[in-house]
């Protein structure tokens, strides 16, 4: 043999061992050569599975045995823990019974085959996997249905073959069934697959390609109402309460929280009987007309202030001043015009004061903002110190014990919901619902005292002199009605701005005098300067 062809002679050989390297290391990698799986579902719903999974194990990832995740925890649409039940019956490898213990997931359980014994390799095993599961069925309007990834889109290894037979448990006529699947990564749609229904009550899926690691088989079997016992309603709270923990704290919570404000407010924040409402001429001796809206709000408003700022008018403490004609330009301005006169209701002198504390005119505008709040504060201290708790009591201790136990609850709810409590959207909503119901009780557990109760019967009577428009309407006043006259109302017009029956009052006023007279009294009373009886009111 010449040189040329002994080295023709070699090359050949080496591609040829080539080949052969090549085949046997295609061969040798580890895969599940098939997977195959037996559902039988009971009438009560549960499912008994049988899958029997068949490797090629090279000692690579394939050493003791093989693991398998089952997901045992769900969400629904609506973001609720679904938990389903799932009981290991056993496992068996080539034939014969093979150890297996269990670890827990984060959605499941891993059921781990094998002990600390290396397995024969490199070798094919077949590996039998039996289990019982519940709560896989899907019980719909007008059918119900199996949905059952039988293989699972976790394994790392290609699978050659694999297929799935579900058996009901009665001879569903075939044309009463529907046998459905996908193939392919999580999500995918892939029909790589052939379905038949060879009899009554089963139904098989069979691969017709191979399945990448990463790829699974989903099928779906669904078949007439009444072949499986469906869930009672009652059944299903169970379920439902069972799988989300977290919902359950917060409902409970939320229903502890309704019953203690209830106890509470019955205790202590029920109103005082009102007692028999009689019109009045006067308004309540002593009391200034911001002092009865604070009084019947049981809170400061910027209309006390403007209530408080009218009266100071009419007792000639201060003069309002606006040209009507220049409304875009010139602002509301306020003159302090002497402290002569009847001594003023503590509330009004600390607004005077409040006002003028920095000269003698105050230009109601943006620039003035803190003076005026300053003032309003003042105003607003000695009201709160004058009606409470004196007339009325707000009960701030039993409200903050409402807001902190809703708020405790609710975090604790939230955090058992982090942490596989499950429910998390109606947590929050539930949550929410213990804040709001802090907050209504804030309000209803406000009561006036004995004593406000009283002075508020004073003030309802008071407003209903106020805010009629016709004496006819006043049944049951004592003595006769004295005149309206400009003096009486505009004495009365702070009272009834303060009560919101300033427009009533104005009507009745105008209906007295005659609406030319009104006309005139409500005119400015000299250039630029508008009398306190103009029906505008700074604010």
């Amino acid at each position: 043999m010449s040189r040329l062809q002994m080295r023709i002679a070699r090359l050949l050989l080496g591609a040829v061992l080539g080949a052969f390297a090549v085949a046997g290391s295609a061969a040798a990698d580890e895969r599940i050569v098939s997977y195959d799986s037996t559902i039988r579902i009971e009438a009560d719903g549960m499912l008994e599975v049988t899958e029997q999974i068949t490797v090629r194990a090279e000692g690579e990832r394939i050493n003791r045995g093989i693991y398998r995740d089952f997901p045992t925890r769900y969400q629904d649409r609506y973001g609720n823990r679904v938990v389903v039940d799932f009981q290991m019956l056993g496992v068996e490898r080539n034939g014969a019974e093979e150890p297996w213990f269990t670890e827990r997931r984060r959605n499941g359980v891993r059921i781990n085959t094998g002990d600390d014994t290396a397995i024969e390799r490199p070798a094919v095993h077949r590996y039998t996997l039996r289990y019982r599961t519940s709560r896989q069925i899907g019980f719909f309007a007008d059918h119900d249905e199996l949905y059952w990834n039988a293989i699972g889109t976790g394994w790392a290894f290609p699978i050659d073959a694999g297929s799935v037979e579900v058996v009901l448990p009665q001879p569903v006529p075939v044309a009463a069934l529907a046998a459905e699947g996908y193939t392919g990564p999580q999500g995918a749609k892939g029909q790589a697959f052939a379905a038949t229904l060879p009899a009554p009550g089963r139904a098989q899926w069979r691969l017709t390609a191979p399945l990448a690691p990463g790829e699974g088989l989903t099928i779906v079997l669904s078949f007439p109402k009444g072949v499986l016992a469906e869930p009672t309603t009652g059944q299903r709270w169970v379920w439902f309460f069972s799988d989300n923990r977290a919902l359950l704290l917060a409902l409970a919570g939320l229903a502890v929280l309704l019953i203690g404000c209830f106890v509470r407010w019955h205790r202590i924040g029920r109103d005082p009987p009102a007692g028999v409402i009689i019109p009045r001429y006067e308004p309540p001796a002593g009391h200034s007309p911001a002092a009865l809206r604070f009084m019947r709000r049981t809170s400061y408003d910027t209309r006390c202030f403007s209530a408080g700022v009218l009266a100071l008018g009419v007792a000639g403490r201060l003069r309002i001043d606006h040209d009507a004609a220049k409304e875009a330009e010139q602002p509301w301005t306020l003159t302090r015009t002497g402290d002569a006169g009847p001594i003023l209701p503590e509330d009004e002198a600390a607004l005077l004061d409040g006002l003028f504390a920095g000269g003698e005119r105050l230009l109601l505008d943006h620039t003035q903002a803190e003076t005026l709040r300053k003032a309003q504060s003042a105003q607003q201290g000695v009201l709160e110190r004058t009606f409470h708790p004196a007339y009325f009591a707000r009960h701030l201790g039993s409200t903050v014990t409402a807001f902190v136990f809703a708020l405790a609850m609710t975090i604790a709810a939230l955090v058992l919901a982090r942490n596989g409590g499950g429910g998390m959207p109606l947590v929050l909503a539930t949550g929410l619902a213990m804040i709001v119901v802090a907050i209504v009780f804030g309000f209803l557990v406000q009561a006036p005292t004995v004593q406000g109760r009283r002075l508020l019967d004073e003030i309802e009577g008071f407003r209903r002199y106020l805010g009629v428009a016709e004496r006819t309407e006043l049944g049951g006043l004592r003595g006769p009605e004295p005149a309206i006259d400009a003096a009486h109302y505009e004495r009365l017009l702070p009272y009834a701005v303060a009560l919101d029956v300033e427009e009533a009052w104005t009507r009745r006023f105008t209906a007295a005098v005659g609406s030319a007279a009104a006309a005139a009294r409500r005119r400015p009373a000299s250039p630029g300067t508008t009398a306190v009886t103009r029906s505008t009111r700074p604010s």
